[in-house]
């Protein structure tokens, strides 16, 4: 075998052997995330007001018990924001734990299994966002199970 088929088959190795692991998701392909109808049977955690934004979350009495402990949110998790501008509904914005999730994601962005989709005020989902902004700014939270508003649900009620 000459050098230049030996450098060539190397080149084709590693090409299969990247495409072959971890993908990032595209907008249209990120289906995990259902919109989660009754999560207003949750608790309501906290509101968030900043600018002319006033945001309200929800999440399960497991998740605010976990958090209640200190640890991390169980598998099946939701935290549903709900994005109210001039006091009118915006839009949803969805954060959902589940098993291997994270693995669509590079290592660079990834939150964990958690994943974020965001539906239009009409409960559609909206494809021009895949949740990849989320990723970028809740990775900051890998301390608090990549929620922001981690402490909030601990003094839940």
């Amino acid at each position: 075998m000459t050098v230049k088929n030996i450098l060539f088959a190397a080149l084709a190795a590693s090409v299969l052997v990247g495409t072959s692991g971890v993908r990032q998701l595209r907008a249209e392909e990120n289906e995990r995330v259902a919109f989660p109808h009754g999560y207003e049977a949750g608790v309501h955690y906290a509101t968030v007001n900043r600018g002319g934004i006033r945001e309200e979350l929800f999440a399960s009495r497991a998740a605010v018990e976990a958090a209640k402990q200190g640890l991390p949110l169980p598998e099946g998790t939701v935290v549903m924001l709900e994005d109210y501008r001039q006091d009118r509904l915006y839009r949803y914005v969805v954060m959902e734990k589940r098993a291997g999730w994270g693995n669509a994601y590079p290592e660079d962005i990834r939150n964990g299994d958690w994943d974020y989709r965001e539906f239009r005020a009409d409960k559609t989902p909206n494809p021009a966002e895949d949740g990849t902004r989320c990723l970028a700014c809740h990775k900051s939270q890998a301390g608090n199970d990549f929620v922001f508003t981690y402490d909030r649900l601990r003094a839940a009620r």
